[in-house]
């Protein structure tokens, strides 16, 4: 019997120990896990240039491919349940199931006033004195101490310039007129906190930070 699958992708500005928590109980399971850091997150970089959801998608099927995966579920958190849904609508053949933590869905078009909220970001951002946005970032996308000391970890060691070309990235999952629809037959889990929110990182509480 071929073990299945199962990849994994953080959301923007984190890596993948977000899912430290989920790796043993889904390898105790029998299954086989990949946990992905997208292009200029931790063990992924540099970023060499301002990267599209287009690259990310692009990446995530060429984990598969380089690892020899048919298919497999994929999990995404935020960014990283974008970056799946993109990848599905590419092959969607190649997706066994799909779990989605804190993403919208990229098929329904995005209001125009969300859309123009979600752009004005990018400006915001820039002006932001950058010690003060680490901190903000930090504690708007977790509630316990040690998960906001992760993502403040990961947001130091991209710095503001790496910081702005992802959100620029986020910037693309979705758009006014919306995307592709996912296969009506793929089952599909939908998870969110009651923090979460469509362009933020949601709160990734579950999470245990590596020493």
């Amino acid at each position: 019997m071929t073990t299945t699958a199962v990849v994994m992708h953080h959301g923007a500005t984190a890596d993948h120990r977000m899912f430290n928590a989920q790796v043993g109980p889904l390898l105790d399971a029998g299954y086989r896990v990949i946990v992905v850091d997208g292009r200029g997150h931790g063990q992924s970089r540099p970023m060499l240039q301002t990267p599209t959801i287009d690259d990310y998608a692009e990446d995530y099927l060429a984990v598969l491919d380089d690892r020899n995966i048919d298919q497999a579920v994929y999990v995404g958190q935020s960014l990283g349940g974008y970056v799946a849904q993109h990848a599905i609508t590419r092959n969607p053949e190649r997706c066994r199931a799909l779990v989605v933590v804190g993403s919208t869905l990229i098929s329904i078009p995005l209001s125009r006033l969300d859309a123009m909220a979600l752009r004005a970001t990018i400006p915001v951002f820039q002006l932001w004195p950058w010690k003060s946005l680490v901190r903000l970032t930090a504690t708007s996308t977790a509630r316990r101490t040690a998960a906001q000391a992760y993502m403040a970890e990961c947001l130091i060691s991209l710095g503001k310039r790496d910081f702005l070309r992802i959100w620029r990235a986020v910037n693309t999952s979705v758009s006014t007129i919306g995307f592709p629809p996912l296969p009506n037959d793929l089952p599909i889990l939908w998870t969110h906190d009651q923090l979460n929110r469509p362009g933020f990182e949601g709160d990734p509480d579950y999470l245990i930070p590596a020493s």
